[in-house]
């Protein structure tokens, strides 16, 4: 049974509403205790001061008597010494060798003693007017003294000693006992109130972020703190929210690249699934001797030839986009000629615009400049052009260049299809395709503007594209400029 009461101990803490009433509840007592000690403090000394000077006038009025009468000072402090004893003062004469001259003869026997004369006597060579001090008595009893020394008319000094009872705050207190013990308990029920008030808003800004924070531990990231401070709190409260927005923003982009990474697997495959078929499927018709005419297998052959450049494309343009993605692409930037470049891409797709018998336009300055790596920029291009190419069965495709002091913008536009609105939005997408059965027969794979979107940003610039159904489609590339000289162009392959 003690091991229970033990553990139950030991279980039992005090929540945070509990410490703070109870630290605001000591606070407050703690206060109150120094109040009422300077409070006594000050009764205290308002207390003898007062008795110091009721002495010093007790004493200033016998020294006067004296000093009117010349021979016999008894009679002449007789008559006032009944009304001192009304008030409790009792006064001692002693001359400068310390004999006693008079002494009050209705005063305590505590003050006739020689101990207590004795006390006097040593303060007689020492003694200030109206400077007072304490003495005790046989049965230590404090007792304010006043001194005073009294010259006579016949030139004899006496010294005179006022003195009464110190009585304290023991006087008074019976007085001030039932207003300070209600003061106490309005204080002290003030202090309880406001204590569980403070108390209870601390601890329910607290627990509003303590319930938020379970919930973000729960998977609910749109839990948010409500609290509403100007304090350490609502600094707590407001971090808490930007964590949490951070979290949610975090989650948000991490499901939408998983579900990217899923569409693109599931892209890739299909891609790579596709003219895979296709080769096997025309493998083995020739393996079991379906197709026996030369023209024909000439032709399955070709179609075996381009489905596996169109893999290795693929294959090649997936390695981009993952080197682009994870960082692994490195530039090797320097400035050239904008114009021998386009006139350089012309001539490598060449074919692919004589074959649909279109025109290309090449409107751009000699001394106009790109800066950049120079085979990125030759796909950007290359793949643009392509684009424009395919999509476009008659008319011009032109490449247009201007500069300015800080960059360098390039228009690649088409008198093609067009791109509606909506398709606009979804081009960069990795294997989106406007027209799927024509990107079939053209052996695309629908990377190809994703990849030049990523290698314009890869290059601190900007592409748009502005197009309009059956009217045509614009490419705006905006790349910042570079200073260097401008090198010897590399020699093209084509």
């Amino acid at each position: 049974m003690r091991r229970n009461v033990k553990k139950l101990r030991i279980r039992y803490r005090f929540t945070f509403f509990q410490r703070q009433v109870l630290s605001h509840l000591l606070i407050a007592v703690l206060i109150l205790a120094l109040l009422s000690g300077g409070f006594v403090y000050y009764f205290q000394k308002q207390v003898y001061k007062s008795e110091t000077e009721e002495l010093v006038s007790a004493g200033r009025a016998v020294a006067k008597l004296m000093q009117r009468e010349t021979e016999e000072p008894d009679l002449a402090v007789n008559a006032y010494r009944t009304l001192l004893a009304e008030r409790k003062i009792s006064f001692i004469m002693l001359d400068k060798s310390g004999e006693l001259l008079y002494r009050d003869s209705k005063m305590d026997f505590a003050f006739r003693t020689k101990a207590f004369l004795d006390q006097l006597r040593s303060h007689i060579f020492t003694m200030k007017d109206n400077q007072s001090f304490i003495a005790k008595s046989t049965n230590n009893e404090q007792i304010i003294v006043v001194p005073r020394q009294i010259k006579l008319k016949a030139g004899r000094e006496i010294y005179l000693f006022v003195l009464t009872s110190h009585r304290g705050l023991a006087s008074i207190w019976p007085l001030l006992k039932e207003p300070l013990l209600y003061t106490a308990g309005i204080v002290g029920l003030l202090a309880v109130i406001v204590s569980i008030m403070f108390s209870r808003s601390l601890s329910r800004s607290i627990r509003s972020i303590q319930q938020a924070t379970r919930q973000i531990a729960q998977g609910n990231l749109s839990a948010r703190s409500p609290v509403r401070r100007s304090d350490e709190l609502g600094d707590l409260s407001n971090d808490f929210n930007t964590m949490a927005d951070r979290l949610e923003e975090a989650s948000h982009k991490l499901q939408q690249y998983d579900a990217r990474r899923r569409h693109f697997i599931m892209d890739a495959t299909h891609e790579l699934r596709t003219p895979l078929t296709s080769i096997r499927g025309i493998i083995e018709g020739l393996k079991n001797n379906f197709v026996t005419q030369p023209e024909e297998r000439y032709k399955y052959y070709t179609i075996i030839e381009k489905e596996t450049f169109r893999l290795i494309r693929l294959i090649n343009e997936l390695l981009d986009v993952e080197k682009i993605e994870s960082g692994m692409i490195s530039l090797n930037k320097q400035q050239y000629s904008l114009k021998e470049l386009m006139e350089i891409v012309a001539e490598s797709l060449e074919v692919l615009i004589e074959e649909k018998k279109l025109h290309i336009v090449i409107e751009c300055e000699p001394q106009v400049l790109i800066y950049g790596d120079y085979d990125r920029l030759t796909q950007i291009l290359i793949n643009l052009v392509k684009n424009s190419i395919q999509f476009t069965d008659y008319g011009t495709i032109k490449l247009k260049a201007a500069e300015t002091e800080r960059s360098t913008c390039i228009e690649i536009s088409d008198t093609g299809k067009g791109i509606s609105k909506e398709e606009q939005q979804l081009i960069w997408e990795r294997f989106y395709k406007a027209d799927p059965s024509r990107n079939k027969n053209k052996s695309e794979t629908g990377l190809g503007l994703s990849i030049v979107k990523q290698l314009v940003e890869a290059h601190q610039g900007t592409i748009a594209v502005d197009s309009a159904p059956g009217i045509g489609t614009v490419f705006t590339i905006i790349l910042p400029k570079g200073e260097a000289e401008t090198p010897a162009l590399p020699q093209s392959s084509a």
